[in-house]
């Protein structure tokens, strides 16, 4: 058998991963594309037997013949110094037999790993295929929780039952049917006993049949009852206690037909909300005889509602809260304004004022300043400014007129139409200017999160699709994941629109914060 560093074909041997029903495992790469994969070669002591060949090409035709998310897929298969070659995905994680030995799996994690199983089972069953050695080392729970069911090795195909003989028994001894025991017909319910046995074990973490040799084992398929799972792990319910007996039940017969049928009996389906049970028909008032239109919450609670005010007083009393809730507002703005408008007309006249010409004294009314006039263009870049106010972010700029001999360019006042300061500064003042430079870092910063995103929400809108199609659901954190970093990206949009740059750039970090989480799911 080839060594690590060893060419096989276009493939280099870089580890063994263990032996197979048939053949030995190799993690392999395509010296041409340098991806990494999983190949079987045959066992030397296999390869004379022409039946053992025969059943690893059923091998070969049977995994070319299943295309499906939830089974390891084939790449190629060839023959290289007269031993057969099977070349398969990659699948990196660890088997369910590993997982289970390290720590109890919670129940409800139990219950998906074996939603995803029988729904790959289910799909290899339609196909005429039936596995026929469904056991914990055989199947690979990736990192993102994907379940990949491995080792058709002795799978049998309705194509070729003539490799089938009588008095054959294959499989696992603890997870053998009856039936795979006696070394007869098996079909599709066989698989389901071996997962009701391996199902068995995860919720109890011990297996049904425990003995000391084969024989015993194998004698306890045929004829022992295990105990209920119930008795060994009180936790689990009823129904999902009796779902697992019968699973494993002696008789293909008394068994669940179809792995649908299991798979529902598992996770049944959601069944539709019942319609909301009409409002209770109003009943007259005593005092008036008067039925009234709706019931009032008090009505609808049971208790007894208090008297309502006359309709012409609940309105006068209405449009005097509102007139007054009005006149508060208007104060509150007055008074939030009126020193910075004053501010803005003294800056103003100062600005305007002839050389030389005294301003006029505190106890002289100064004049209303007229208009400001409107650079071409509409631009407000060279007209006077405020003076900034002590201990404020307003614009420190200095008017171009009295020709300053530290300008500040990059801080230069631009007027916002429709637009708010971070601060609360009205449309009408003037805000201070971003250095251009800032926003395009900025802008180019949210292009390069959006392009990220696009492909992130691709990524997992196409394996939800995968997912959906076998009756799977997404992790529901991913999901949240992808609603937070789109929210984080339309607000960054918005802050960069009206040039509000600390706020563009702690939505940015939200969204990059998600994105990565996504990336980092989908294994990028």
């Amino acid at each position: 058998m080839p060594e690590t560093g060893e060419r096989v074909g276009d493939y280099e041997i870089l580890a063994a991963l263990g032996a197979g029903g048939m053949g030995r495992v190799y993690k392999v790469r395509n010296v041409i594309s340098n991806r990494e994969e999983a190949m079987k070669i045959l066992l030397p002591d296999f390869a004379s037997d022409p039946e053992l060949a025969a059943r690893f090409m059923v091998e070969i035709r049977t995994l070319a013949s299943l295309e499906h998310p939830g089974i390891t897929q084939l790449r190629t298969a060839f023959q290289f110094q007269d031993q057969f070659v099977m070349v398969m995905e990659f699948v990196e994680g660890a088997t369910l037999e590993k997982t289970a030995t390290q720590s109890r799996i919670p129940l409800h994690r139990t219950l998906d790993y074996s939603n995803q199983i029988l729904a790959a089972l289910g799909y290899a069953h339609r196909r005429g295929v039936t596995h026929r050695d469904i056991k914990p080392a055989n199947i690979m729970i990736t990192a993102h929780g994907l379940v990949k069911l491995m080792d058709f090795g002795i799978a049998k195909s309705a194509n070729d039952v003539q490799l089938t003989r009588p008095g054959t028994t294959l499989g696992s001894v603890y997870y053998m049917s009856p039936e795979q025991v006696r070394g007869g017909d098996i079909d599709g319910r066989s698989d389901i006993y071996s997962f009701g046995v391996m199902l068995y074990e995860l919720l109890t973490g011990r297996k049904p049949f425990v003995a000391d040799s084969s024989f015993s084992l194998l004698n306890a398929h045929l004829n022992e009852i295990p105990t209920p799972p119930l008795e060994i792990n009180p936790a689990l319910s009823r129904e999902l206690n009796d779902v697992v007996l019968r699973a494993m039940a002696k008789r293909p017969e008394d068994r669940f037909q179809t792995v649908e049928e299991f798979r529902d009996a598992i996770t049944p389906r959601r069944k539709p909300a019942p319609a909301p049970a009409p409002p209770p028909e109003p009943t007259p008032d005593p005092q008036n005889n008067a039925v009234p239109s709706e019931p009032t919450p008090d009505r609808q609670n049971n208790s007894p509602a208090p008297p309502s005010p006359p309709p012409a007083r609940t309105r006068r009393s209405l449009w005097i809260r509102i007139g007054a809730a009005i006149a508060i507002l208007a104060l509150v703005a007055v008074a939030a304004l009126l020193p910075r408008i004053l501010a803005l007309r003294a800056g103003h006249k100062q600005a305007v004022s002839p050389v030389g010409t005294p301003a006029s004294s505190p106890a002289t009314p100064a004049p209303s300043p007229p208009a400001a006039p409107q650079a071409e263009g509409g631009r407000t870049d060279d007209l006077p400014t405020p003076p900034p106010d002590h201990e404020s972010a307003s614009s420190p700029s200095t008017t171009k007129s009295k020709k300053s001999k530290n300008p500040a360019p990059e801080t230069a006042a631009e007027t916002v139409p429709g637009k708010s300061s971070p601060t609360g500064t009205p449309a009408s003042l003037v805000v201070p200017a971003v250095p251009s430079e800032e926003v395009r870092e900025a802008q180019e910063r949210w292009t390069k999160l959006d392009a990220r995103a696009s492909t992130a929400f691709s990524g997992v809108q196409q394996l939800r699709s995968q997912q959906q199609a076998q009756g799977l659901v997404i992790r529901g954190d991913i999901l949240e994941a992808m609603n937070r970093a789109r929210q984080c990206l339309s607000q960054a949009h918005t802050a960069l629109g009206s040039r509000d740059l600390p706020s563009a750039t702690a939505y940015m970090n939200g969204a990059d914060v998600e994105i990565a989480r996504l990336e980092k799911f989908l294994g990028r």
